[in-house]
């Protein structure tokens, strides 16, 4: 890993909290144009805007759900790439594939268990990188190539 964890997390977690900002901009700009055009009175729409804050309703149940989203993945991005540092500072050249999910995606199971280097792994896609049907949802790991455990472990 060339760059440094916190610079490539903290670029990955504001591009995601821009996107997620800027979506919900645009929802609320278009949920109160509509509602004016139905006839709503502003304190109509405030105390629907108000509703749908205190009880997580579509607009503002999304953004939270986006949020704590992002940092989930942020989490696990952070302890991926700790891991990954930890294990080429000890030389590890070699990494296996790990499910972690009852049912893994079609791309992830197909990888369960396969070894290889982290130059492949990078070029082909690293878990919750993209590359998959679970995009950045995935939960699956690359470990050490010794590792002796099962190649899926279900929560």
């Amino acid at each position: 890993m060339s760059e440094p964890v916190p610079e490539a997390l903290s670029i990955i977690i504001a591009t995601q909290f821009s996107k997620i900002a800027a979506q919900t901009t645009l929802d609320l700009q278009g949920l109160i144009t509509l509602m004016k055009s139905n006839g709503m009175t502003d304190a109509a729409i405030k105390q629907a805007l108000m509703n749908d804050l205190t009880t997580g309703g579509r607009l503002f149940g999304s953004f939270r759900n986006q949020v704590k989203n992002t940092v989930r993945s942020g989490v696990r991005i952070s302890a991926n790439q700790a891991s990954m540092a930890l294990f080429q500072q000890e030389g590890i050249k070699e990494f296996v594939w790990v499910t972690v999910s009852k049912n893994p995606c079609i791309d992830c199971d197909e990888r369960k268990g396969e070894k290889a280097t982290m130059e492949f792994w990078e070029n082909v896609g690293v878990p919750a990188s993209g590359f998959s049907v679970c995009q950045g949802n995935c939960k699956c790991i690359l470990q050490a190539s010794g590792y002796t455990g099962d190649t899926t472990i279900n929560r």
